[in-house]
């Protein structure tokens, strides 16, 4: 199914803004996005719900590389950028990895500034999943037969 319509494309689109982006290389950000949501199934990687949203994790809009994109649905990335006047928001690293960054201090060591800085430079997914697929290897019995 073909969805743009011949009649509103350019100038004619109610949406033409003069041909600006808010994203410098458009192109690569479309390119990347969908290799992302390939990747992810359109699932959001908070939540598992359908999702089509690319969240640039570093919050930088020139940042297009596909270790700093997240796929996320329109509920967790309105969240992740909007906070709720009545309460107090909850934590972009709950909603991104399910823990905060003193939970993640406690339980693998160090101080929260070092999974901050992990966060930053994309690297802190990588950290989890290795952390969890350590916790899910069996554990030897200490002697061989």
């Amino acid at each position: 199914m073909n969805r743009t319509r011949p009649d509103i494309k350019g100038e004619k689109n109610p949406r033409w803004n003069g041909g600006t982006s808010q994203y410098p290389n458009h192109v690569e950000m479309k390119r990347n996005r969908l290799i992302k949501l390939k990747e992810a199934d359109c699932k959001c990687e908070v939540c598992g719900e359908k999702a089509f949203c690319i969240h640039h994790i570093d919050e930088s809009y020139d940042n297009h590389d596909l270790d700093n994109l997240a796929v996320l649905c329109k509920k967790c990335h309105t969240i992740l950028h909007t906070a709720d006047k009545k309460k107090k928001p909850t934590s972009k690293y709950i909603r991104l990895y399910g823990i905060n960054l003193q939970q993640m201090a406690e339980m693998y060591g160090g101080s929260p500034s070092r999974y901050a800085n992990l966060h930053k430079e994309s690297r802190l997914k990588d950290f989890l999943t290795a952390q969890k697929e350590q916790k899910k290897e069996p554990a030897h019995a200490g002697h061989d037969d």
